[in-house]
């Protein structure tokens, strides 16, 4: 049993006489050990400041002063309470661990946060009790949160929440960490040499899918931001800049978007797609940028897109141009049409003609799984079948499973989500889809549907303003490469489609691109020497996408009879 004590007070000068106990006595653990304080106010919209400190006391007159010093911009909004929280146990290490999850699971509850940056020390890092702290005393904190209605949802409903994933408070590891420190320092430098040479520079950041760049990019987006907006830094050349986050995926672009409400430094204006930011620049609609995030850029167009209204002839020289700096999130193997086909020669004239810096991040978040399910899956889309991998290594355990029958596997993704939510069927784009027209009274609109064996499933709708995974009536749906890319799931079911079958005198997977229903992925690049193996690669780079989604399993039905023979056949040899 944990053995909390809290107390309730008012936010203001007062504060101090309000935490002597009914007798006049001291509160022992709070007044003399590490605690965690939340100052809030409930309103139509709920705000928050969350801390802790080694002196609750200290702290709180500090946090008063400071807002006299600044009575036109109040670091709180004006929040009223203050919940002061201590444990018999509470140790350095534990609050600063708790209240890196308490910021995160306030963000995902909806509230507005006051505070801007991430505590220093990694939450990642692990000390004595850990798991006690994590599993015991954060649960306990947050039952009694519900119970007082200061919070709403329960820690797994905000886990899955796309918010929770993209946070900018999440505890960076040591690389993604030096990551974010290097790039803040070396756009400031570049900053200030810009303002001389007038010569743009590119940070290009690299790394397979699952390696937490949505993570470390929405933490470095924020922190810019931040300083961008902070009178006490004015020396820093990011003080009062023009920045901008791009993204590729109308459901990522949600994602921030939501963020951007619940963070007072974002702005959804400034936070658009690729095209849209090049477009307004040229209308006068923004200055040039100082700094601009670009995620996922493999996705950036590589040829004039008429449907997008992208009249130019590349877009990442486009943003480039109109930007000071430009710092890149790139994975070479995540493209998935001709028409922003990237690899690593592709980025040589960049690095030629502009000054430039590289990171490469190699740590797998996503997949909580040993080194063989992760060399089989990486092993699969370069077109290799391995043994049945070990699905239970190094203190990892993952539900790695091969299926006979489609329905099997919907039937156990729906039982996950059932469990654990964030589950979904996903499907490489071997299935007709279009965009339905709106139709007229009494007609019929087309559906398009994925079929697995004897399961057939309609493709993902998208017209909704959560992001698709997120939405408890799309467990009956099945997403596609663009619903899903960039995004967690807790298990995933792949359909692998007709276009990937298998090559029974190779041993080993045969591509075959006429199969493939995303037409638009195969138009424009006539200039590519190759098209027919760039085809092939776009579907396998489709696959890389898809199995890379799950965070505790990953489920596949293959619709070609010679390879789900095949992969059916290492079931057996296990």
């Amino acid at each position: 049993m944990t053995k909390l004590h809290i107390t309730e007070v008012d936010y203001n000068d007062s504060f101090e006489k309000q935490l002597y106990n009914l007798d006049g006595s001291k509160d022992y653990y709070i007044n003399n050990f590490p605690v965690l304080y939340v100052i809030y106010t409930l309103s139509k919209a709920k705000y928050a400041y969350i801390g802790e400190t080694n002196s609750i006391v200290r702290r709180t007159q500090q946090h008063l002063l400071d807002d006299q010093d600044n009575k036109h911009e109040p670091k709180f909004n004006n929040l009223h309470h203050m919940l002061v929280i201590g444990e018999e146990t509470f140790n350095k290490s534990a609050t600063v661990n708790l209240e890196t999850r308490l910021i995160n699971l306030f963000l995902a509850d909806n509230f507005k946060l006051s505070n801007t940056k991430q505590t220093k020390l990694l939450s990642t890092n692990d000390y004595y009790q850990k798991e006690y702290y994590d599993d015991v005393v954060l649960k306990d904190l947050w039952a009694i949160l519900r119970k007082r209605h200061l919070v709403n949802e329960s820690i797994d409903f905000l886990e899955n929440s796309d918010v929770y994933k993209i946070s900018p408070f999440k505890s960076l590891s040591s690389s993604q960490l030096t990551l974010k420190e290097e790039v803040i320092k070396v756009s400031q430098n570049w900053l200030k040499s810009y303002n001389q040479d007038q010569k743009p520079a590119i940070y290009i950041v690299k790394g397979d899918a699952g390696v937490g760049k949505s993570v470390v990019l929405s933490s470095i987006y924020n922190e810019i931001q931040n300083i961008s907006h902070n009178k006490n830094v004015k020396e820093n050349a990011l003080y009062q800049t023009n920045n901008y986050l791009l993204v590729n995926h109308n459901e990522m672009l949600k994602q921030y978007h939501h963020l951007a409400k619940r963070l007072k430094n974002l702005s959804k204006n400034h936070i658009l797609k690729p095209t849209t930011f090049i477009n307004e620049i040229d209308k006068g609609k923004h200055d040039i940028a100082d700094v601009t995030l670009v995620d996922e850029a493999h996705l950036l167009l590589t040829s004039k897109d008429k449907y997008n209204n992208f009249i130019y002839q590349n877009q990442l020289e486009e943003v480039i141009k109109r930007s000071k700096v430009t710092v890149l999130f790139f994975d070479p193997h995540q493209f998935l049409k001709l028409k922003s086909y990237w690899n690593e020669s592709d980025l040589q004239p960049f690095k030629q003609k502009y000054k430039h810096k590289e990171f490469c991040l190699t740590e797998q978040f996503r997949i909580n799984a040993g080194p063989s399910v992760l060399h089989w899956i990486n092993d699969f889309v370069n077109c290799k079948i391995d043994e049945f991998p070990k699905i239970h290594e190094q203190g990892k355990s993952y539900d790695f499973r091969i299926f006979n029958n489609g329905n099997d596997m919907f039937e156990a993704i729906k039982k996950r989500n059932r469990e654990c939510k964030l589950s979904r069927v996903v499907s490489t784009f071997d299935y007709e889809y279009h965009i339905p027209k709106k139709s007229k009274i009494g007609e019929k609109e087309a559906t398009y549907k994925v079929q697995a064996g004897t399961l057939e499933l309609p493709w993902n709708t998208t017209n909704n303003d959560n992001s698709w995974a997120e939405r408890d009536e799309t467990i009956n749906e099945a997403g596609s490469i663009y619903t899903i890319q960039g995004a967690d799931l807790n298990y995933v079911g792949v359909i692998l489609g007709p276009s990937i079958s298998f090559d029974e005198h190779k041993n080993e997977l045969k591509i075959l691109p006429n199969k493939y229903k995303d037409t638009d992925a195969f138009r424009g690049r006539h200039d590519l020497s190759n098209r027919e193996l760039a085809k092939k690669q776009i579907i396998l780079n489709s696959i890389n996408v898809l199995m890379k989604r799950g965070i505790h399993g990953l489920y596949i039905f293959a619709e070609d009879k010679k390879l789900r023979s095949k992969l059916v056949s290492l079931n057996h040899q296990n």
